[in-house]
Order: structure tokens, then C-alpha cells, then sequence
């Protein structure tokens, strides 16, 4: 009986936490992408760029210059592009360097691309591994193979067979002179 009285007390705990981190996720999606809903046209233009999911894909939007209004949409594995609102739901994109306009259906094509090749650059984190907003990943070590090569690069050529090759005579350094007293 005690078992299962300890068991219902876990359960119930760990159902209370898991809501509470999807609530706390939830508020999260909400206030990043509380700028999609107020701007005219932005929701269908990422819709469009990325897919109706696109919110996996975004971590946070933030206004970058009032005028003319620039966005800054920030990729879930830290890469960003520029979405800038033209008026009369009109954007101009600049991704990678590169500026697109989304009215024109191939530069839309284009664009879209473009966002594909960002969100490929560094691999996202997992969806159920979400990092506190400002946490950055750590690069990964580099693997202890790489280090073995470094070491066999870095040591002499093997010596040629059939004849010995004399080591270079060391330099010693010259005695110092004592100043007289």
C-alpha cells in the first residue's frame, strides 16, 4: 500500500510539472510571436517563406528600426534574417546577405531557400530540449582523433632507409659576461 500511495504522489507531481513547462513554453511561443499578429500580412509572408508551421522554427521576432518598420527574425539554432513592412501588408526580406521581394512569386521561391540553407547551417535544438533564452550552445570538443593527427604531423619524417642521418649539433648558449665591480 505504501508503494502505491508513493507512486500516485510521483505521478501526480511529475503531471504537475510537465503541464507547468508547457505552460511556461506555451507563454513563451506567445510572446515571441506576438508581433506576427500585429502587423497586417506578416502571419501569410511566413506561411509562405517557411510553411504554416513556422513557428518551431522561430525563436523570437523583435523590432529592429520603427522606420521603415524592420523585423528581426531570430532562428531557432541562432541564425537571424530582416523582414522589413513596406506598408499596405508590402515586405522586403534580407536573408543572408541577399534582399527578396515576396510579391514576386520566384523571389519568394528564392527567399524561401535561403531560409532552408540558414535553418541548415547549425543543427536546431530538439523540440523537447528547449535552452533558457539567453543560454548559447557550446561548440563541441573537438575529438580525440583529430588531436592523434595533429601529434603525427607534427613529429619528424622518418629517416630514409639505407643511411643515418646526423642529428643537428644543439647551439649552446654563449656564457654571460660578469660587469666588473
Amino acid at each position: 500500500m505504501n508503494k502505491r500511495l508513493l507512486l500516485e504522489k510521483y505521478i501526480k507531481v511529475a503531471v504537475k510539472k510537465a503541464l507547468k513547462e508547457q505552460e511556461e513554453q506555451q507563454q513563451r511561443a506567445e510572446k515571441a510571436l506576438y508581433l506576427i499578429y500585429r502587423f497586417p500580412g506578416l502571419k501569410k509572408l511566413m506561411e509562405d517563406l517557411m510553411s504554416p508551421a513556422f513557428g518551431r522554427y522561430i525563436k523570437h521576432i523583435d523590432v529592429v528600426s520603427p522606420k521603415p518598420t524592420t523585423l528581426r527574425v531570430d532562428l531557432i539554432n541562432n541564425q537571424e534574417f530582416t523582414i522589413t513592412y513596406l506598408g499596405n501588408e508590402h515586405f522586403k526580406c534580407k536573408i543572408a546577405g541577399k534582399k527578396y521581394d515576396p510579391a514576386n512569386l520566384s523571389q519568394l521561391d528564392r527567399a524561401s531557400d535561403s531560409i532552408t540553407e540558414l535553418l541548415q547551417l547549425n543543427y536546431a535544438i530538439e523540440e523537447g530540449k528547449d535552452q533558457p533564452a539567453g543560454e548559447e550552445t557550446a561548440p563541441a570538443a573537438p575529438d580525440a582523433g583529430f588531436e592523434a593527427d595533429i601529434a603525427a604531423a607534427s613529429a619528424p619524417p622518418p629517416t630514409p632507409t639505407g643511411g643515418e642521418i646526423a642529428p643537428p649539433a644543439e647551439e649552446t648558449p654563449p656564457a654571460e659576461e660578469t660587469p666588473p665591480a
